[in-house]
């Protein structure tokens, strides 16, 4: 985005809504609200969409979600379908499936047990033999494979497209987006959000939502406001152009892949994240040992650069990292490479022209957190996606826009409320209060 087109500069202004954070949350939002007459500012300390919204996998995925999850994500499977005419803008959409493919007994028994669950939403999530998935992907020649847990409707898009194309289509609505504007605090005034504090000046609100990704703790620590959120760091690279075609599909077995439309395949190490030690590693990490559990092995700590930054408080200043950019672990990118050069051996050489490390906001039932913040009028938040966010996208962009003008969302937002980490919740007065 040109910033002819966009904003850099904030003053002293008034919104009937202020949104801090420019990833997919934020510009969503943004657009149903400037689509709605409301008059919307969005503020965003680095690039619109310069962190996990555009470093994710690009999945638009149904298929083994959270039950409570499901209703949302089926409903931002309509709205992706008719997106890219609703922006008027190419996103890459392709709706043409998402495949977990199997290897052991063990795998293919829990897949299993998630089809009643697809079918009671309506979904045509199946079991595929072995055949039926070389049959899928004719290139694929992993002789271990035994099937796979395949969703036709689910998709995926071009996240380096996505908030961009929001956040253009809400300007042409009428909203305000300010690139290059930190929010240092929000303001409140009889436990009322009311205002935000940016590195340019003061923003008066009557609703503020808060859209911050990996930076929502941190901004509303000040406010007493628990979001009990890890940083979890993701590695993906990105291939030359291969000379085959491997439809327009995300897979996830022993490596995790996507084609792009210009032939390039995005592949990440699908079942490996890392989380670098910091100070919200001791404070919330005992709320993690459940979900640790359940996917030991595939959390890797790591101990440098970002532990020693988070001690210093390097991170409590919003403009210290105008874009979080983690350096991307090669060994485990290469190995991932070397796992997709032998089941698709017809790819030719293959070489990795890009890679990329991304934060992920990741909560301890890794469920997002959506609604009113605890003990403050007219303060929400959409963050703690855990890696799952991109394809709910659209779906949260409408429910927020819905949320804050007290109209019906149309879905139970009970298991993503704020308030089951808010046990022992003190609110207090920030400092421009």
């Amino acid at each position: 985005m040109t910033t002819s087109a966009m904003a850099t500069r904030s003053s002293e202004h008034s919104y009937d809504v202020a949104i801090v954070g420019g990833g997919i949350m934020g510009t969503a939002s943004a657009y149903y609200l400037a689509k709605a007459g409301v008059s919307v500012g969005l503020f965003e300390k680095g690039r619109v969409g310069g962190e996990q919204s555009s470093r994710n996998w690009g999945a638009v995925r149904q298929q083994q979600r959270d039950p409570a999850e499901l209703p949302l994500m089926i409903e931002s499977v309509r709205l992706w379908a008719g997106l890219e005419e609703e922006l008027g803008t190419g996103l890459d959409w392709n709706q043409q499936g998402h495949l977990a493919l199997v290897y052991d007994k063990k795998t293919g028994a829990e897949f299993e047990k998630w089809i009643p669950v697809g079918r009671e939403h309506g979904l045509d999530t199946r079991m595929l033999t072995a055949k039926e998935v070389h049959d899928l992907m004719p290139h694929y020649r992993d002789s271990d494979c035994r099937g796979g847990l395949f969703t036709s409707s689910d998709g995926c898009a071009e996240p380096e497209k996505v908030a961009v194309a929001f956040a253009r289509a809400a300007s042409a609505k009428g909203a305000e987006i300010f690139e290059l504007t930190s929010v240092s605090s929000i303001e409140t005034q009889n436990v009322s959000a009311c205002a935000l504090w940016t590195e340019h000046g003061r923003i008066k609100a009557n609703t503020i939502v808060v859209t911050t990704g990996a930076w929502t703790s941190r901004l509303l620590k000040p406010l007493g406001t628990r979001h009990p959120s890890l940083w979890i760091r993701g590695n993906v690279a990105r291939t030359n152009v291969l000379p085959i075609e491997i439809r327009k599909l995300l897979v996830w077995g022993k490596c995790a892949y996507r084609q792009r439309s210009d032939g390039r395949v995005n592949i990440a190490a699908a079942r490996i994240a890392f989380h670098d030690l910091m100070t919200d590693s001791f404070v919330y990490g005992t709320k993690f040992l459940p979900v640790a559990k359940d996917h030991w092995g595939s959390f890797r700590l790591s101990v440098g650069g970002h532990a020693v930054r988070s001690l210093i408080g390097e991170f409590d200043d919003f403009t210290t990292h105008r874009t979080l950019d983690p350096r991307p672990e090669w060994k485990v990118l290469q190995e991932a490479g070397k796992l997709f050069a032998k089941e698709y051996p017809e790819a030719g050489p293959i070489t990795f022209e890009r890679a990329w490390g991304g934060f992920i906001d990741y909560m301890p039932d890794e469920l997002p957190v959506v609604g009113e913040v605890p003990g403050y009028g007219g303060l929400f938040m959409a963050a703690g996606f855990s890696g799952h966010g991109f394809g709910m996208g659209p779906v949260i962009g409408r429910v927020m826009a819905d949320l804050v003008q007290g109209k019906p969302v149309g879905h139970d937002l009970r298991p993503f409320s704020p308030k089951r980490f808010s046990k022992g919740f003190r609110s207090r007065e920030p400092e421009h209060a």
